[in-house]
């Protein structure tokens, strides 16, 4: 976490210079960085559902995590297919949906870890779409705010 935080710092402080660290070596070859990806995404129960095989990350073990690592050393980790599922929406229609493989949510889970400390501190603060902790309801609070402030 402290890796990260640093990264997080470095982007927010020097926004003009180059994030030129050795981020695949630094982070995503370390059993422990993989582990807190994995222990971020462990509880939200859409990842228990099964992929294109049965395994779910219910059944993962440090052993997976450790076998990520040495794919991803050896650069010999490839992602699996994922499985297609259609979902309901309310006005009748389907929406699409894929669940992929528990060891391929772990890696895109830490990937995002990275890039969201190396470009979350250089977002404006207007900017609501697909962030942590924003939404449209929050950017519509913020308009509301803004102008009721006005008004």
């Amino acid at each position: 976490m402290d890796r990260l935080k640093s990264l997080n710092d470095r982007s927010k402080n020097f926004q003009r210079d180059r994030i030129d660290r050795k981020l695949y070596t630094e982070f995503m070859l370390s059993n422990e960085f993989l582990l807190l990806a994995y222990n971020r995404i462990r509880s939200k129960p859409g990842n228990m559902t099964p992929g294109v095989t049965p395994e779910t990350l219910d059944g993962f073990s440090l052993e997976d995590v450790s076998k990520i690592t040495a794919d991803l050393k050896k650069e010999t980790f490839e992602f699996k297919p994922t499985r297609r599922i259609y979902i309901p929406k309310a006005n009748g229609k389907l929406r699409p949906l894929s669940i992929g493989s528990p060891r391929d949510k772990v890696v895109l889970e830490a990937i995002r870890m990275v890039l969201e400390a190396i470009y979350e501190p250089l977002f404006l603060d207007v900017s609501h779409g697909f962030r942590p902790c924003r939404s449209c309801h929050t950017a519509l609070k913020s308009i509301y705010t803004k102008y009721q402030a006005v008004a």
